[in-house]
């Protein structure tokens, strides 16, 4: 298959799975791509605090054209309109997505294994948020599946466990004290492992998080430059 045309599948599958559920859109990624299909390396959390109501979003239309940068309104643009001030858990995901960038990485889609909103993640247990949890799973396994990615960056021990049953190995939890970079590979794929950029489980690991971040990203860069 070439480029393009999975780059199209991808935008028919997106278009069928982001349809409003629960009065939102499911959120399947964070890019400044505008060929998600080209990601090279994503950074992979549990899921969404904040949901994107659709009626304040706009059409679904717009809503696709967001998610692929076509404009009016970038992605990240609807993002700020729709939450106002970054969260916390979104200003560490901008660090490490510039940490990336310092290393010659911008490729990256910023995702989660549940693509689907709610105020706590165990609220993904509720009975009204079964179809979401469902929707988001299924979006993920979409996401690895057409795009591939060479690197996977996951962050917190929720989200450790739930890509174990994706991938179908046993992954290690995240290092609670600094280290070299926990990393595994997968197929084709290395993942690597590490604490959640989410308060308040970011703030037990804050102060070596910098230079922790800063080698995760650097072997994320000499991968990137192998054949």
């Amino acid at each position: 298959m070439s480029s393009n045309q999975n780059s199209q599948r991808l935008e028919r599958v997106i278009v069928a799975l982001t349809q409003p559920l629960n009065g939102q859109y499911p959120r399947p990624w964070m890019t400044a791509l505008t060929d998600p299909t080209t990601a090279s390396v994503f950074t992979v959390g549990k899921n969404q605090r904040n949901g994107f109501d659709a009626a304040t979003v706009g059409s679904h239309e717009h809503y696709v054209n967001t998610l692929f940068n076509r404009g009016p309104e970038t992605c990240r643009q609807l993002y700020d309109r729709m939450v106002g001030a970054p969260s916390p858990t979104r200003k560490n995901t901008d660090a490490l997505v510039t940490k990336l960038r310092s290393h010659g990485i911008s490729e990256v889609l910023e995702t989660n294994v549940i693509c689907y909103s709610t105020p706590m993640s165990s609220d993904l247990r509720k009975l009204a948020h079964l179809g979401g949890t469902e929707r988001g799973q299924e979006i993920f396994a979409v996401l690895l599946d057409l795009i591939q990615p060479r690197v996977l960056i996951s962050h917190g021990a929720d989200t450790a466990k739930k890509l174990s049953r994706i991938l179908q190995v046993r992954l290690p939890a995240p290092p609670t004290a600094p280290s070299d970079p926990l990393e595994c590979v997968v197929g084709g794929t290395t993942v690597f492992i590490i604490p959640s950029l989410a308060p308040p489980q970011f703030n037990k690991w804050s102060r070596w998080s910098e230079p922790h971040l800063e080698k995760v990203c650097e072997r994320v860069g000499l991968i990137m430059r192998q054949q």
